[in-house]
């Protein structure tokens, strides 16, 4: 029996440390400029000269078109180089931003919202995490994504945090939005053009990244019981995740926390907590292996929202109801951390991993669709604290039924 190298130990481990930093700034960039709204909603209106409604709308076919996105998107990326396609989706997601700066009409704004659906999920989203995969060794996966995760959550703490900066340095408000529309733009543009030198073909030890997927590879990749049990546990711990935006309103309305107390909590829970979670997630997973770091995940899931429902509602608890946030939140995290790490242990071919993120993606992000809907039906049916119980209900329910997928992929994958 031959004794293992320490180049052996090294390749087993290895993480192409440049090409995943890269990835991870451009993963926390490319979606700022379709996401505007959710920091600069007034001023973003005011600039477009839009309603509300007309801004929803906006919004809406953005999310329509990633979801429509998912599966071409995946079955273009095990077709077309990562390389290619992330440097396209950089670069064109920076040249739609700055005739987005322009402030141009409304069904302008339309089109260019069409298009940065296609350039950050078709062209994007599969060949990020394809690429990630490529960019680590079998043993490292969840090490790579934990640290992806949380990169791109400090990249976009940092980039947020200076355009705001910029924002503040002008008076007109609407001159002060197009310059943060060209900073976000510039900077897609500048990761795009590092990205085509950095990121390669054949990274990493895997080094059948890219194939000319045929339809009987799709096949194969729908056949995959381990690929519709990743897309149900993705499903499962992003529905506790899309919930957790209803906690800040929750601090606000029940909790008697102020607006800007609540915009500060916000920003902790959605940007702060993120690289805790996902990267203490990635080292617990190499460790252990993803599914078992997934169903302690679970765990920690079903033991916060549960005491979400016990607590009273009441400003008195407000000091438990944030350390629960946060415990819950790197939960979150941890999870959006490793679940793209199950490919491998779900053994998941390299080659036809784009096909696979596509079915997964499709599947696991419906809750974008539903979440928002079913906790506002619940919130006008009960107002009040019982309202958000009923939505902290649901996730403890979720994250239930992922402890059990959880278990069914890991039988799964011995049978095979």
């Amino acid at each position: 029996m031959v004794s293992e190298t320490a180049v052996d130990r090294e390749n087993r481990y290895s993480i192409n440390w440049l090409a995943l930093i890269v990835l991870a700034i451009g993963g926390g960039i490319i979606y700022l400029l379709p996401y505007l709204r959710s920091t600069y909603y007034e001023t973003l209106q005011q600039a477009l000269g839009v309603s509300n409604t007309k801004l929803g709308i906006i919004q809406s076919i953005f999310g329509i078109l990633t979801i429509l996105c998912y599966f071409p998107g995946g079955w273009l990326a095990d077709r077309v180089s990562p390389r290619i396609l992330l440097t396209i989706s950089f670069v064109g997601t920076g040249l739609a931003g700055l005739y987005y700066a322009t402030l141009p009409p409304f069904t302008v704004v339309v089109a260019i919202h069409i298009f940065f659906g296609l350039t950050t999920t078709l062209t994007f989203w599969a060949a990020f995490i394809k690429a990630t995969r490529q960019c680590a060794s079998p043993s490292a996966q969840g090490k790579a994504f934990g640290i992806l995760e949380g990169g791109r959550g400090l990249t976009s703490t940092i980039v947020s945090f200076l355009s705001v900066g910029l924002f503040a340095r002008y008076a007109d408000q609407v001159v002060g939005m197009k310059s943060v529309i060209v900073l976000f733009s510039v900077v897609a543009i500048a990761i795009g053009v590092v990205a085509w030198f950095v990121i390669k073909d054949n990274m990493g030890d895997n080094t059948d990244s890219t194939g000319k997927i045929t339809w009987e590879g799709i096949v194969k990749v729908l056949k995959m019981p381990s690929v519709w049990l990743i897309a149900l546990i993705v499903l499962l711990a992003y529905t506790p995740y899309r919930n957790a935006d209803f906690i800040t309103p929750y601090m606000t309305k029940i909790c008697g926390v102020s607006a800007a107390l609540g915009a500060i909590l916000g920003t902790i829970r959605y940007y702060g907590l993120r690289p805790v979670g996902s990267v203490a997630a990635g080292f617990l997973a190499d460790k252990i292996s993803s599914s078992k770091t997934m169903i302690y995940i679970f765990v920690l899931m079903i033991i916060t929202n549960i005491l979400y429902i016990i607590f009273p509602g009441s400003p008195k608890v407000l000091y438990f109801v944030v350390v629960n946030m946060t415990v819950l939140m790197v939960a979150c995290f941890a999870a959006r951390g490793i679940y793209y790490a199950l490919l491998e242990e779900g053994n998941v071919p390299v080659a036809l991993s784009g096909t696979a993120i596509g079915v997964i993606s499709t599947i696991g992000y419906t809750p974008d669709i539903f979440d928002p809907l079913l906790g506002g039906y619940f919130l006008d049916l009960h107002p009040g604290a019982l309202g958000y119980k009923y939505i902290f209900l649901i996730s403890t329910i979720s994250a239930i039924l992922g402890i059990a997928v959880t278990y069914w992929f890991q039988k799964t994958i011995k049978k095979v």
